[in-house]
């Protein structure tokens, strides 16, 4: 996965190769709060899924990091995106390229 941000002027691109059982666990957690397709969306849940998108990189990058240097317009995807290639890595895995769980991708 990569995520490009911008810190203190400069772009910044991460990456991360390992995704941990527990990211997978933490990505199904996320993918609830689509269901009713983000109408609820509060600053708490904002933050989490922020904190899980910081958490999934390995924390190379703080929750403020993220919220400062993504552009707006791309928050809600960028968190959608890497919920799915978490929830992608494991599907692949065990041989599935259907996941009925994936949220749709943000536009």
């Amino acid at each position: 996965m990569e995520i490009t941000l911008r810190i203190n002027g400069e772009y910044k691109t991460f990456t991360t190769d390992f995704i941990s059982g527990r990211m997978f666990r933490r990505s199904i957690e996320m993918q609830k709060h689509f269901k009713d397709g983000g109408a609820n969306l509060d600053e708490q849940t904002l933050d989490e899924m922020v904190g899980f998108v910081v958490d999934a990189y390995g924390k190379q990058f703080t929750i403020d990091q993220f919220y400062d240097g993504i552009p707006s317009d791309q928050l809600i995807s960028t968190i959608t995106k890497t919920i799915n290639a978490v929830v992608g890595r494991v599907v692949r895995a065990a041989g599935s390229d259907n996941d009925p769980n994936q949220i749709p991708a943000q536009q």
